[in-house]
């Protein structure tokens, strides 16, 4: 490695995904205003896509924390975890894509 080679610093940090570590700017002020409006939504669901890094993660957090939830991976999504998630009324699926059968998620 040359002396003029960017080096990589990796600092040891935990993940704080809490409400007042989240930084609203104008281009995420409109999504954190939406999901701090519930149960006011005008539909009982939204979609929320970003670039890697943007928050997303972070937005669903405080809002699972606040509003108590469950987050769930879409490949998780069966017939016998539908039973078990019943009793939320919050639910966030996370990596959501065309693979996941529309038939169990609009059960």
């Amino acid at each position: 490695m040359r002396d003029v080679d960017q080096k990589i610093l990796k600092f040891n940090h935990e993940k704080n995904l809490r409400d007042n570590d989240f930084f609203v700017s104008s281009s995420n002020k409109h999504v954190y205003d939406l999901l701090n409006s519930w149960p006011n939504w005008e539909k009982n669901y939204i979609n929320i896509n970003g670039e890697n890094f943007s928050g997303k993660s972070h937005l669903v957090n405080i809002f699972l924390e606040k509003y108590k939830g469950i987050k769930i991976n879409s490949e998780d999504i069966n017939n016998d975890f539908l039973k078990k998630i019943k009793i939320y009324e919050n639910i966030v699926i996370e990596d959501l894509n065309e693979k996941i059968n529309e038939n169990l998620l609009f059960t």
